[in-house]
């Protein structure tokens, strides 16, 4: 079966600058395949390091036990062996299936850097069935594409080397070679879609059509080309554009077909689930309203916000937003991991006046609204709503802003504004403060 072994070893040799490969290794007969050809083919390429990697779901008794056995396997075979629970609950409502593989790939995509590929065992039935469920989903030609041989993953690259490969194919393999495997008893469950289709459908369909897997594994690929056109053409709509936003001048202008095509494509860039049909036309309804509103649009854990004619993309979830007043007694004050840190740093003749911040209760606390400040060189005290609509930060982290009181008066905003009362008032010491929040982003810049 030297053909094997000469699709692994092409498809590593083929990515430029690579340094380490990541096995997805389950146990089952494809996997173990791949590992063992990973094996052969890794003294061949000895400035590259191998690894196997175990995903435990923690949805079969056996799991540990498959685990251990998965271990055995690679200290033979002379490969790293690494492995990592994961939490397969199907909180987004995608299914049980969806929903284990969105945790596994979650998982396996921490371990890929840079210059780091994963290799995956699926093979062409494999192919033969995402294209089945892609089509009985209702797909498009991206879902239809199927799966890629080669794209990109986290920080590097996922690679199917088996894609033209029959299981038939995989199982002589192992036979040849002795190898020994683990049977999971849930890929017998006809419960679940893609075993249904396994074990009912494309039997009877092969019965007819015996090249059914070829044909199709074939047809994936003319969609997938057909996809890669599309992607290109996409991308000249929204080209020079920072790949986080989507403006809505660049689809206004378009018909409603070519809005798809450019919104599914940035979704695409910035490695989001794609939503359902539904959703994706409530994005496009969203393209009509005024620019000066705003919009918000939820599937799985994705949000889509629409401000300022632009669409912005974010994770944030509201309790991660609210805080109780805290009262700043140190040099910093840590108000949360996603808000993040306020620290004040000495100055001369400008800033926060010394002897009053020395002098009072400071405490730090979100908005509640109807705060004002009177700010140096402006005429009147201004609203705080109304410096954030001028400043355009954007509305859903505006009430997680840190406020500044002293003794129960607002006397700075973050590091965004400071009340004149509370200002130097001539070459004396002051603090200006400094927020760190890596994890916010309070306005497009």
């Amino acid at each position: 079966m030297k053909h094997l072994v000469d699709n692994v070893e092409q498809q590593l040799t083929s990515i430029n600058g690579l340094t380490h490969v990541v096995i997805a290794y389950s146990g089952g007969v494809d996997s173990h395949v791949l590992l063992h050809v990973s094996s052969i083919i890794k003294p061949t390429l000895p400035k590259v390091t191998f690894c196997a990697m175990y995903i435990d779901h923690g949805l079969h008794v056996d799991s540990v036990k498959w685990r251990d056995h998965c271990e055995s396997v690679c200290i033979e075979l002379g490969i790293d062996f690494i492995s990592q629970k994961v939490n397969a609950d199907d909180v987004a409502g995608d299914g049980p299936e969806q929903a284990a593989r969105h945790a596994r790939y979650d998982a396996l995509k921490s371990e890929v850097k840079a210059h780091t590929v994963l290799l995956t065992a699926q093979h062409q039935d494999d192919q033969a069935e995402t294209l089945m469920l892609q089509l009985l989903r209702g797909a498009g030609i991206d879902g239809l594409a199927s799966m890629p041989t080669c794209t990109n993953f986290g920080l590097g690259y996922i690679a199917r080397p088996l894609l033209n490969v029959s299981k038939a194919e995989i199982k002589h393999y192992a036979k040849e070679e002795n190898l020994e495997w683990i049977e999971d008893s849930s890929n017998l469950d006809t419960s679940l879609n893609r075993n249904f289709l396994r074990q009912q459908v494309i039997p009877l369909i092969q019965q007819r059509w015996p090249a059914f897997s070829k044909t199709t594994s074939r047809s994936a690929a003319h969609c997938a080309e057909a996809s890669s056109v599309l992607f290109n053409l996409a991308a000249t709509d929204i080209e020079n554009q920072d790949t986080e936003v989507l403006n809505m001048h660049n689809l206004i202008d378009l018909d409603a077909a070519r809005q798809r095509l450019v919104i599914r494509h940035w979704l695409l860039r910035n490695d989001v689930r794609m939503p359902s049909e539904k959703i994706l036309l409530e994005i496009q309804r969203s393209i009509s309203i005024k620019p000066s509103d705003s919009a918000l649009i939820e599937w799985s854990a994705i949000q889509l916000r629409l401000f300022d004619a632009t669409f912005f993309l974010t994770a944030i979830k509201s309790d991660e937003l609210r805080y109780e007043s805290i009262n700043w007694f140190a040099e910093e004050v840590e108000i949360t991991s996603e808000i993040g840190v306020l620290s004040k740093r000495l100055v001369r003749g400008k800033g926060i006046d010394q002897q009053k911040w020395a002098t009072s209760k400071v405490t730090v606390a979100h908005r509640k609204g109807g705060e004002s400040l009177k700010l140096l060189g402006r005429q009147g005290r201004r609203k705080l709503k109304k410096l954030f609509h001028e400043a355009k930060i954007f509305p859903w982290v505006r009430d997680a802003i840190p406020l500044i009181y002293f003794d129960d008066t607002l006397a700075a905003v973050a590091n965004l504004w400071v009340d004149e009362e509370f200002l130097v008032s001539d070459d004396s010491m002051g603090y200006n403060i400094v927020w760190k929040h890596p994890r916010l982003k309070i306005k497009q810049v």
